[in-house]
């Protein structure tokens, strides 16, 4: 089967779901199938993992779409650009005829959908990472009245209706694919995001994060890494760190970078927060580094946001083998996941809380199960298997030909 697969990056640069991409079309070129990789041009000389060199000029084909990077904040300019790339990858696809297409989640979805289904005419199995428009709704950066929302809403409604499946990293976002979309349920498949689970740890003496930035004696360190942005509620943690100022041994390192960062540090200068650090972004292939350096990661989103999006730094805390403390909403599915697991949630604002939860877990009160909850819902093996079967099938099949790979 010629498979034409459609990212939403490039390999060029280890975007956030770099991994994500590279392994499922790893799985599907191990049970046999061909791959017609389409994907975003940064560099003069494209870059790929050196897992696919065996496949090239095989089973691989990769088109490269020449493509300059957007300014964030300019969303019309980086609208047009993407909408001006998935018109070239729709022109490559009718030349070289794919049997299926799988596209990963984009906010110009509809114009692909829609070539598939009328240019095409083949099947198109559509990956929702993040949900947009209903992400910048929840987070308040756009009114449900707006015409950007309206517009965008109605061109992801056709997407959705449209695609021949979707696939979805979260219950919480597919309850709302189901319910502010109007899609079935049976159309919508569930696939956690798994970890980098290629990269190990270092002991604590060769650990790389710690090196850069030691520990002292006593210190107890709570750790948040990742997109400093309005979606985050980096701002939690800071107002946690306000009320323990006077516990001297805990400390707090925010790593990333992000449209907030300077507000964030403006409030931690107006604050005095000496117990607060913040890190830039740090290399990817340092990551378990990372959040193995924590004694414990908080992984936190503002009110609603886990109804688009969840973050996917859960299964490298997970890995780590580190406590976590996840700060969403209370009622939501993945609170109920994680406390399913021994793993405490903290609802939205509730800074007492999340002190109380840093508290215990210092004094050594963590009785999560990490290991079982990333086996059970984060597993790279497990995962793959079923994005395989989501693509071959359309749907989640059991027919052992679909999941078993001819490696």
């Amino acid at each position: 089967m010629r498979i034409a697969v459609v990212s939403i990056g490039s390999f060029d640069t280890q975007y956030s779901d770099y991994h994500i991409m590279r392994d499922i079309i790893l799985g599907l070129l191990e049970r046999g199938h061909e791959v017609n990789l389409i994907q975003k041009q940064y560099l003069d000389t494209p870059q790929y993992p050196q897992q696919f060199d065996k496949y090239f000029g095989k089973q691989l084909q990769v088109h490269n779409i020449k493509f300059e990077k957007k300014a964030k904040a300019d969303l019309k300019a980086r609208y047009l650009a993407d909408l001006s790339y998935y018109r070239q990858a729709c022109k490559w696809m009718k030349k070289n005829k794919p049997d299926k297409v799988f596209l990963q989640s984009c906010n110009t979805a509809f114009f692909t959908v829609f070539y598939a289904k009328h240019i095409l005419k083949c099947p198109l199995l559509y990956n929702e990472q993040d949900i947009f428009p209903e992400n910048a709704y929840f987070a308040g950066i756009l009114s449900e009245n707006s015409m950007i929302y309206k517009v965008a809403h109605a061109l992801q409604k056709y997407a959705y209706k449209n695609a021949t499946a979707l696939s979805t990293i979260s219950d919480d976002m597919k309850s709302t694919i189901v319910t502010r979309y109007g899609i079935s349920e049976d159309k919508v498949e569930v696939i956690y995001n798994w970890g980098h689970e290629e990269l190990k740890a270092h002991s604590e003496q060769d650990n790389v994060f710690l090196k850069k930035y030691p520990k002292k004696p006593g210190e107890f360190r709570v750790v948040y890494a990742g997109n400093l942005g309005k979606m985050q509620n980096v701002e939690l943690i800071l107002e946690t760190a306000a009320l323990m100022k006077e516990d001297e041994d805990v400390s707090f390192y925010i790593v990333g970078g992000g449209v907030n960062e300077e507000q964030l540090k403006t409030f931690a200068k107006e604050k005095e927060l000496n117990n607060v650090t913040f890190v830039g972004m740090q290399p990817p292939e340092e990551v378990a580094d990372l959040y193995a350096a924590a004694d414990v990661n908080v992984i936190p989103l503002q009110k609603r946001l886990i109804y688009a999006a969840l973050p996917s730094k859960t299964a490298d805390c997970l890995i780590a083998g580190k406590p976590i403390i996840t700060c969403v909403d209370e009622k939501s599915n993945f609170a109920k996941l994680v406390r399913q697991y021994g793993i405490e949630n903290v609802d939205i604002g509730q800074r007492e809380e999340l002190k109380n939860a840093i508290v215990n877990i210092k004094h050594m009160n963590y009785r999560g199960s990490n290991y079982r909850f990333w086996k059970d819902i984060f597993s790279k093996k497990g995962a793959i298997k079923r994005h395989c079967s989501f693509v071959i099938c359309n749907s989640l099949c059991k027919d052992v030909r679909c999941l078993r790979s001819k490696k």
